[in-house]
C-alpha cells in the first residue's frame, strides 16, 4: 500500500513525543512548519521531513500533502482548518475544535463543502479499550442504571506555552483538558441536557520555560537522554508570566435519564496527574484509574471485586497513533472518519459554553433538545 504524504503544521510538545514519530513510520512525512523556523528545521531533521518552513501556506498547498496535522495553538485552529479544506487537504484537527461555537461551525461547512476528510481529536473516545469496555458493561447492564459519573483530566499545567493561559488564544483547562472529559462523557451517556460551571483562577503567577529552551529540545541528544513522552525534563521554569484563563474548572452535567455527572479539568493538581473516570450503577462501580494505563476496577454492590487488564480489555494505544492509522485508513477506503466534524460540533457545544461561563466565575445553561 502506498504511503500517504502528511504535513505537520506546529512543531511544538504534541508533534515532536506523538504525531510526527509515529507519522515517520507509517506514512510519508513530507513537510513540517512552525512559526519559529528553527523549531521547523530541527523537526524535520530528527523525524525525516523533506521540507520545513514558517509560512503555513507552504504546507497548504504542497502537491504532496495528502493530509495536514493542525498542532498549533488553539486561537489558530479554525483558520488553518478552514484553509486545509479550502486546498482539498484532508486533515486531523487536535482539540478543540476552534475556540467557539462559531468557529467550530465554520470548520464544518468548509469540510462539507469542499468534500474532505477531516478527523477531531480527541478519537480517545472511538478506539480506546478502555471506553469501549465500560461502554459494553452499560449496554449489557452489568452495571444496572447508570446514576452519577465522576471525571477527571488535571495535572498542573503545561511549562511549555503561555498561550495555554490566555482566556482567548488556548481558554485554560477546559479547551486543553476538560475536553477529554466530555468527550467520553457524550460517547457513553450522550449529548447532556444541563450545564453548571463554577470556575476560578488559583495561581495569579506561573513560570514556563523559555521560547528558546523549548526549541533547543528538539534535538537527538535530549530524545536520547529521555525516551518516551518529553515534557522538558531538565529545564526549569524562569519566564514569569500572568494568566487571564481560570486553571480551576468543575462542570456538572445532566443526562438522558436523569444521569449526573461531575467533570473536573485543572492546572492546579501539582501532586501528580489525574486522568481517570468512575461511573456508579445500581448494580456496581467501574473504575478507570488511569486512561493512559490498561486497567479497570469493577465494584458489585453484593461486595465481590474484579480487575480487569490488557488480556480482558485490548491493547491500549495512544490516540494519536489510532488517529493517524483511521486518517490513512478512511483516505485508502474512502470513507468518513468516526470523530467526524459533527462529533466534533457536539463536543464543542458544551465547551464553548462552558469557556463563555468559566470567565465570568461560572453559571447555567440548559441546551435545547
Amino acid at each position: 500500500m502506498r504511503k500517504i504524504g502528511f504535513g505537520v503544521i506546529g512543531c511544538g510538545n504534541v508533534a515532536n513525543n506523538f504525531y510526527m514519530p509515529y507519522i515517520a513510520k507509517v506514512a510519508n512525512l513530507v513537510a513540517v512548519c512552525d512559526v519559529i523556523l528553527e523549531r521547523a528545521k530541527r523537526s524535520a531533521s530528527l523525524w525525516g521531513a523533506k521540507e520545513y518552513y514558517d509560512d503555513p501556506e507552504k504546507v497548504l498547498k504542497h502537491p504532496d500533502v495528502e493530509v495536514v496535522v493542525i498542532l498549533t495553538s488553539h486561537e489558530s485552529h479554525a483558520p488553518l482548518a478552514i484553509r486545509a479544506a479550502e486546498e482539498g487537504k484532508n486533515f486531523i484537527l487536535q482539540k478543540p475544535m476552534g475556540i467557539s461555537l462559531k468557529e467550530a461551525e465554520e470548520i464544518a461547512r468548509a469540510v462539507r463543502k469542499n468534500k474532505v476528510k477531516a478527523l477531531i481529536e480527541p478519537s480517545d473516545p472511538f478506539f480506546s479499550p478502555l471506553v469501549r469496555k465500560i461502554e459494553e458493561l452499560i449496554k449489557e447492564g452489568k452495571i444496572g442504571r447508570v446514576c452519577f459519573f465522576t471525571s477527571s483530566t488535571a495535572h498542573s499545567g503545561p511549562t511549555w506555552g503561555e498561550w495555554f493561559y490566555r482566556w482567548e488564544r488556548g481558554g485554560g483547562p477546559i479547551y486543553d483538558l476538560g475536553v477529554y472529559d466530555v468527550a467520553r462523557a457524550i460517547k457513553l451517556f450522550g449529548e447532556p441536557k444541563e450545564l453548571h460551571v463554577a470556575a476560578s483562577l488559583v495561581v495569579k503567577e506561573r513560570l514556563i520555560i523559555r521560547p528558546e529552551e523549548h526549541t533547543s529540545t528538539i534535538a537527538p541528544e535530549y530524545y536520547k537522554k529521555y525516551p518516551g513522552s518529553m515534557y522538558y525534563q531538565g529545564i526549569k521554569p524562569s519566564l514569569r508570566i500572568k494568566p487571564t484563563a481560570p486553571d480551576n474548572v468543575v462542570m456538572v452535567l445532566r443526562f438522558k435519564d436523569d444521569i449526573l455527572g461531575v467533570i473536573r479539568a485543572n492546572f492546579v493538581t501539582f501532586a501528580g496527574m489525574e486522568f481517570g473516570m468512575k461511573v456508579y450503577g445500581t448494580e456496581a462501580i467501574v473504575e478507570v484509574p488511569n486512561f493512559y494505563r490498561c486497567l479497570m476496577k469493577i465494584r458489585r454492590s453484593d461486595g465481590q471485586e474484579e480487575v480487569l487488564e490488557e488480556k480482558d480489555i485490548g491493547e491500549l494505544r495512544l490516540y494519536y497513533y489510532d488517529s493517524v492509522d483511521h486518517t490513512i485508513e478512511c483516505i485508502v477506503e474512502d470513507k468518513e472518519p468516526l470523530p467526524s466534524v459533527e462529533w466534533g460540533l457536539k463536543i464543542m457545544k458544551v465547551l464553548a459554553k462552558a469557556h463563555e461561563l468559566s470567565v465570568k466565575g461560572g453559571g447555567y445553561e440548559k441546551f435545547s433538545e
